[in-house]
């Protein structure tokens, strides 16, 4: 099975039980006791995991949020099996690969010696005003406009002592802000202008609550896919259609929604702003654009 490590964001709900957990995983399958590389908020996971390959470990255990897996996933790709033990807030990665119902031993358990199935991994290219461009992996979600907002103005704080019900309020609070200009373009079809309140790039559609971010069984973690969707409420009463499709509800469609996919998107915005990746805030961009690579991860679920 080869060696096991863990990259543990220590500052994470749960971190100390999950160190204690994938130890006892590695203990009861046989093998060696992981070597334990801890995120800083300088270097949150990436660094970490090259370090792991690098000692030659096949399989990377990731004990944190989404932003901890997101670090990890892209640097370990299909090199290794990727395992995890959600500790976060959302956990919105762990939601989608069906491992959040499992308590801590059991996720260590599958994390250290559970077979990998192979799944699709994004990555964004973000430009910011002053010319300069990031590339980042995630595995669930890319948000521009009040989405990305919201995420923005949340307190760490707030996210430690109430979980994902802190994005809850400060959501409802701007249920009733205006859209903001944009330009959306999927794959090489013709760019399209929009007023839109949030534009989601999506690999994983699953929430809190049964909630899904695309209607039906669309935006599965290995479908090859990206699945854009367009938010654009003419008012407030338009939430109840939305939360309706949300939840699946309604299923007819909606004005307030447009779904296109493809295996890239690209959003130009009229002003800087924020981009969220899978729950971290990027601000000061002037566009993203999204692609997904099918199947370019194997993760332990």
């Amino acid at each position: 099975m080869g060696s096991v490590a863990l990259v543990l964001n220590p500052v994470a709900r749960g971190a100390a039980r999950a160190r204690h957990e994938v130890h006892a995983a590695c203990a009861r399958a046989g093998l060696e006791a992981p070597e334990v590389w801890t995120t800083t908020v300088a270097e949150p996971g990436a660094e970490q995991a090259r370090a792991a390959l690098d000692a030659g470990c096949t399989r990377v255990v990731v004990a944190g949020g989404d932003g901890t897996v997101r670090e990890v996933a892209g640097v370990v790709g299909a090199r290794a099996t990727l395992g995890i033990v959600p500790c976060g807030t959302a956990n919105l990665a762990a939601r989608n690969l069906g491992l959040l119902a499992r308590g801590p031993r059991a996720a260590a358990r599958l994390a250290v010696t559970g077979a990998a199935r192979e799944v699709d991994l994004g990555l964004v290219e973000v430009r910011h005003a002053d010319g300069s461009v990031r590339t980042l992996p995630f595995l669930v979600v890319v948000g521009v406009g009040h989405d990305a907002e919201i995420l923005a103005g949340l307190s760490p704080a707030a996210k430690a002592r109430t979980g994902w019900w802190a994005y809850v309020t400060p959501g409802l609070r701007r249920l009733g802000s205006p859209g903001t200009p944009v330009r959306v373009r999927v794959d090489d079809t013709d760019e399209r202008a929009e007023t839109a309140w949030s534009v989601l790039a999506v690999n994983g559609g699953r929430l809190p609550l049964g909630a899904r971010l695309v209607p039906g069984a669309g935006a599965v973690m290995d479908d090859g896919r990206l699945h854009v969707a367009v938010v654009r409420p003419r008012r407030v009463g338009d939430w109840a259609s939305i939360g309706a499709a949300g939840l699946r509800v309604r299923r007819r469609a909606h004005p307030a929604l447009g779904y296109r996919s493809g295996t890239s998107v690209e959003v130009t915005l009229a002003a800087p702003g924020p981009v969220q990746v899978d729950g971290d805030v990027v601000t000061g961009c002037v566009s993203a654009r999204a692609e997904v690579r099918a199947r370019a991860l194997r993760v332990a679920c």
